[in-house]
């Protein structure tokens, strides 16, 4: 059968770039890559249609989709981005009424209770993960088969019943995988935003599924849908870096696990193997504050990782624990502390306007992180995940506004600590300007720029951070 995945529409100028008209920060779906790779290993004819690189809405994203002529479009499709996929689902079946419209991906595993309620014109939806189940559902569209006799999937029936089937088994063993279906990708438009690399051609990769720690109250991995955390060998792990280099001329890593940094024995296997493999490629990971060490890091720096990300989320210790992040402000300072010594560019991220967040935390915030005074460092407001356990918490303690799906930067939310949303954009605002604009930062930043490979990135980060602080 010609499958055709699809992403909704996603403006990622809008999203990210904040009038600069960059177009970066978008970066290969790895979870379509593993769809494809399962359809595609069946024998099934597989294509992918990415909106954000296209820069097409619903209407033009449906006429690209149907013009491959795909007897099956599978949509994957995230909360935030349910509109724009429920639209493109519409679009498509009424241009084709006979073509079979499937949805997967992280809102259908949150809510597939009401998806086909909430969108009639799907036919199938698939929760969880989708590499086992996918191959086996297009076997059964193609020969007529009983949708029932199919594991893991929720369908409406001849009757307009919408019925379940048995959940389908969690793959154990991560490494029986195919690795993401790379072809399907065109890779040189896929540029990480400047502070996520430092050569091209870049890309993502992950060795887990799961978080190791699974708690966090404002992600969807500490939700009742999480999946449980698993890892692949590190050996696996070397051939698929293998192919990267070999077959599509990657010269940059982005290890996009949750936590990279859990197993200091797998860390140095893997270590080992890229060594004895002879493979000299950049790379870099994110880690949890409370699970680096100084070893760990020195020898991951040994190996080719120059740079370490922390989701710091707060410098309020009681905010810290209101998310249930499971991490102390201590740890952080010790995690900083550590990839200094192992020489590694550090990179974190901090959260403004959470449940029960006032002015008065984010100004213990932002004096926390100058402290740290990390290389990079990006001040998001809160956006509401709808399913997670701080999303029932944000309505009671504050305003969930209404936003365009695409936009990242503007609040969706405002706790009972800030007047409006312009108070608390005006604290995002005012943090990039206190926290890039000190003569410590500055100075650091010089010295760092004494390698040319930076000089693009600083300049591209620049023109961020001004569309970010314009008044």
């Amino acid at each position: 059968m010609r499958l055709t995945l699809v992403l909704p529409p996603f403006d990622l100028i809008n999203a990210y770039s904040a009038g600069t008209g960059i177009k970066r920060g978008n970066l290969p779906p790895l979870g379509v890559g593993y769809l494809a790779a399962a359809a595609a290993k069946a024998g099934h004819e597989v294509s992918f249609v990415d909106p954000a690189i296209l820069g097409t809405d619903v209407a033009a994203t449906a006429v690209e989709v149907l013009a491959l002529r795909p007897d099956v479009v599978g949509i994957s499709c995230v909360t935030k981005l349910a509109g724009p996929a429920y639209a493109l689902a519409e679009a498509l079946k009424k241009s084709d009424p006979a073509l079979k419209v499937i949805m997967g991906g992280p809102h259908v595993t949150s809510f597939h209770e009401q998806v086909l309620r909430d969108c009639a014109f799907l036919d199938i939806v698939v929760p969880g993960e989708g590499e086992t189940v996918l191959p086996k559902l297009l076997q059964a569209l193609e020969q007529g088969s009983p949708l029932a006799d199919i594991q893991g999937i929720i369908y409406t029936d001849a009757e307009g019943v919408v019925r379940a089937t048995e959940k389908a088994p969690l793959i154990k063993n991560l490494d029986e995988m195919a690795f993401p279906l790379r072809s399907i990708y065109r890779q040189e438009a896929y540029i990480p935003l400047p502070n996520q690399y430092h050569r091209l051609p870049a890309t993502t990769i992950i060795t887990a599924r799961g978080c190791s720690y699974g708690k966090c109250k404002f992600c969807y991995q500490g939700g009742a849908y999480a999946p449980s955390y698993r890892r692949r060998s590190p050996e696996n792990v070397l051939e698929e870096v293998k192919e990267l280099v070999r077959d599509f001329g990657i010269r940059e890593l982005i290890f996009w696990d949750d936590n990279f940094c859990i197993n200091s024995s797998w860390i140095k296997r893997f270590c080992d193997l890229l060594d004895e493999a002879r493979i000299r490629i950049t790379w870099t990971v994110q880690a949890r504050v409370n699970s680096v060490s100084v070893e760990m890091l020195k020898r991951m720096a040994a190996s080719g990782c120059y740079s370490v990300y922390y989701g710091l989320e707060s410098g309020s210790q009681f905010l810290l624990d209101s998310i249930q992040k499971g991490t102390n402000l201590d740890q952080a300072r010790n995690a900083v502390r550590c990839a200094r010594k192992a020489g590694m560019e550090i990179r974190g991220s901090v959260i403004f306007g959470l449940p029960y967040d006032t002015p008065e935390l984010a100004e213990q915030t932002l004096r926390f992180v100058c402290e740290l005074n990390v290389d990079w460092l990006i001040f998001y407001p809160y956006h509401v995940k709808a399913g997670t356990a701080l999303a029932a918490i944000a309505a009671q303690e504050g305003v969930i506004l209404e936003v365009e799906e695409d936009d990242m930067l503007r609040p969706s939310y405002v706790p009972k600590g800030y007047r409006d949303a312009e108070h608390l954009t005006e604290t995002v605002k005012s943090a990039y300007r206190r926290y890039y604009l000190r003569p410590r930062y500055i100075l650091q930043t010089l010295w760092r720029m004494r390698d040319p490979r930076r000089w693009m990135n600083y300049w591209y980060a620049f023109l961020y951070w001004r569309s970010y602080t314009a008044t």
